[in-house]
């Protein structure tokens, strides 16, 4: 176990062969650039996708037409992938491409981001400390995913239980990560964040909590946490994962992260796109 001493991934975690395995439980596909997609099914198609819980895709080179003619010579009838932060993509129907963005909290290498925290927030970090919230590292799978589900029943969001626990199992098994719990004065679980350490940036990946009074200042303090071992460990940017909730994306801009687009590339031949357009119109608008 990796508790104390995490390091950067010295490529992506979200090109991790393994990662595509368990979460599927088939071989990934590999294109040019050694990007990865996970070969799975959506609603009965068969597809190519950005690997379960991955936030995009990361390839090194610049060749995405030749990615995208790999990717219009497969036999799958589905293609979603992610791609790389600001790539721009204008590909012609019947590609779909989607635009989206997360959030990134960049500084120089001799400070730290929490530098250009607001004070209130800064305020909310010795509130809770007062309160006697701690955040400490945690390997508890079992902990771990419930706090992450009911964050998802709260949004009404599928998740796959089992293939979270396989894949968190997975996760903390590598010093690339710190899986951070906060837990209030009786020592209650109360919120969890796991920090994926890319090279260079860091990335809040998983997180959930319990709806309570201390919740909002327990997620405050696992992220300047977060923050801090950034900056121990020479990262000099923090990824927050963006979100489609406006309310949530707010919170995030609070702390000085500013928009980075993201793209997501839709291929779905017929007849398939018509049973698509039926069963998952998030996809095909």
């Amino acid at each position: 176990m990796h508790l104390n001493d995490p390091t950067p991934h010295d490529g992506s975690w979200f090109m991790d062969r393994e990662w595509c395995r368990l979460t599927t439980g088939n071989e990934p596909w590999e294109g040019p650039n050694g990007i990865l997609l996970s070969a799975s099914s959506i609603k009965g198609i068969p597809a190519l996708i950005t690997a379960p819980w991955a936030l995009h895709t990361e390839w090194r080179g610049e060749a995405l037409d030749a990615v995208k003619e790999a990717l219009e010579q497969q036999e799958r009838a589905l293609v979603v992938m992610d791609l790389p932060l600001d790539t721009h993509c204008n590909w012609p129907d019947p590609w779909v491409v989607q635009e989206n963005h997360t959030r990134i909290l960049n500084w120089h290498s001799n400070e730290s981001g929490l530098k250009h925290w607001p004070k209130h927030r800064l305020k909310q970090v010795k509130k809770a400390i007062a309160r006697g919230i701690v955040v400490e590292p945690s390997h508890n799978v079992k902990e771990m995913v419930e706090l992450h589900q009911m964050a998802r029943h709260r949004k009404s969001i599928a998740s796959d239980k089992e293939g979270l626990k396989k894949l968190l199992k997975h996760v903390f098994e590598s010093p690339h990560q710190s899986s951070l719990i906060a837990r209030d004065g009786d020592g209650n679980a109360i919120a969890n964040a796991v920090i994926l350490h890319n090279q260079g940036r860091s990335i809040y990946a998983f997180g959930g909590q319990i709806r309570s009074s201390d919740s909002a200042l327990a997620t405050v303090c696992l992220l300047h946490r977060a923050m801090e071992i950034a900056a121990e460990i020479g990262q000099t940017s923090f990824d927050f994962g963006g979100s489609r909730d406006s309310g949530v994306d707010r919170f995030y801009s609070e702390f000085g992260a500013q928009k980075v687009g993201k793209k997501r590339a839709i291929l779905c031949r017929a007849p398939q796109r018509w049973w698509l357009r039926l069963l998952r119109p998030d996809l095909m608008a």
